[in-house]
């Protein structure tokens, strides 16, 4: 009789996954449902609950994307983005370049891609449509950049998988740093290609003066970031 019930209740979980309802809610459902058959006692489940929680290391989560929001409020990532472009903006298709670079330095202080495409995109997206870039390709480019938000350290991936598995936090986000920064290099290669035989994008003259001006404008960022290496390496 309990395979049956709990037959049902699959099915119906199922039900209401093709519906849409939220995966967290089927799965909290199946649960409180099968324990129900069973003879499970519920406070258990609030138990398991509580302590497959309580652990320090997912508070970085809230205070990353805290972090990233600070930085995005304070304009320190437009700051990130002007110092980037100033860095590529001489080279056909430095504009969509720029927004991968400033994707990959936004990622070292979030931690989250979906942060990192809303800041980044939300700023270079309006200016490549305004430098003469496809639309589509400017959205492109900006998501494309948000993607090594979850590899390029502090990644929230990164510590939600080393808690589950019980691996270390540290050995991971170090073991991100270079296959980020070649996931940024592609794709900005990929970027120079399309862009150089597209004919997109307007150039700007190579200017170290006005280089180290926006570097000493973007400190804080660049501040943030040693901060994040600094403290995975010791």
């Amino acid at each position: 009789m309990q395979g049956i019930w709990i037959a049902l209740i699959s099915i119906g979980v199922s039900v209401l996954f093709v519906l849409g309802v939220p995966i967290f809610l089927i799965i909290g459902l199946w649960v409180v449902g099968v324990s129900l058959v069973i003879d499970f006692t519920l406070m258990n489940v609030g138990v398991t609950l509580f302590e497959g929680l309580n652990f320090f290391g997912l508070l970085a989560l809230p205070l990353f994307i805290l972090t990233g929001d600070l930085i995005n409020a304070a304009g320190i990532a437009r700051r990130l983005t002007i110092f980037a472009y100033q860095m590529l903006g001489w080279i056909r298709g430095g504009l969509g370049m720029a927004t991968l670079g400033a994707c990959g330095m936004f990622s070292a202080i979030s931690g989250s891609n979906s942060a990192t495409t809303a800041a980044i995109g939300s700023i270079m997206h309006p200016e490549m449509v305004k430098n003469g870039y496809d639309e589509r390709f400017a959205a492109a480019t900006a998501a494309a950049g948000g993607t090594v938000g979850i590899i390029i350290p502090p990644s929230i991936i990164f510590i939600v998988y080393g808690f589950l598995l019980n691996l270390s936090i540290s050995d991971l986000f170090i073991g991100g740093i270079l296959p980020g920064l070649l996931m940024v290099v592609a794709m900005q290669l990929t970027c120079f290609l399309i862009c150089r035989r597209k004919g997109w994008g307007t150039l700007i003259p190579f200017d170290l003066k006005k280089i180290g001006i926006t570097a000493v404008q973007a400190w804080l960022g660049f501040f943030a970031i040693a901060i994040v290496i600094v403290g995975i390496y010791s």
